[in-house]
């Protein structure tokens, strides 16, 4: 995203990263997700922004 300011739902795009690290983990095997989704658990609302940046996550959808 570029300057743009939104807010968003932290709780619901929390959910959604835990939930697609678990997939990644108990559907793939990938034992690094399991860690990513404690990660998830503890980071601050900023970690979990740049978190779903990293990861492409078009942030908009999680707008309130």
């Amino acid at each position: 995203m570029d300057d743009e300011m939104i807010t968003i739902d932290v709780d619901e795009l929390r959910n959604d990263l835990r939930n697609e690290c678990l997939g990644a983990f108990f559907g793939g095997g990938f034992g690094g997700a399991l860690v990513e989704s404690f990660e998830v658990d503890r980071a601050s609302p900023e970690e979990l922004v740049e978190m779903a940046q990293r990861q492409g996550i078009d942030l908009r959808r999680y707008q309130v």
